[in-house]
């Protein structure tokens, strides 16, 4: 006959760490850039359609009117300062 004797393993933290510092720091100055305006008064916003998994950019003037739609990618290079905004063809 064995005896069973019961493992205990340490309790998770309940804690939340979340990212550390330095990257909340890189999420705040990219959504800084984000949300101010580029030239020609307009602004980059984000959209999205969970049904489908689709999710996309739109350039907007400041009053909201959609100028251009563009890929996410391209909308992300943008946020972080590695793309251009053109609004020669409309999306």
């Amino acid at each position: 006959m064995s005896l069973l004797t019961p493992m205990t393993h340490p309790a998770p933290s309940l804690r939340m760490t979340g990212p550390p510092p330095e990257v909340l720091d890189e999420i705040a100055a990219a959504w800084e850039r984000a949300r101010a305006p580029l030239s020609d008064a307009l602004e980059l916003c984000f959209a999205s359609a969970p049904d489908i998994g689709r999710a996309w950019g739109e350039l907007r003037l400041t009053g909201g009117d959609v100028v251009a739609r563009i890929p996410a990618s391209e909308a992300i290079a943008i946020a972080c300062g590695d793309g251009e905004t053109t609004t020669d063809a409309r999306r």
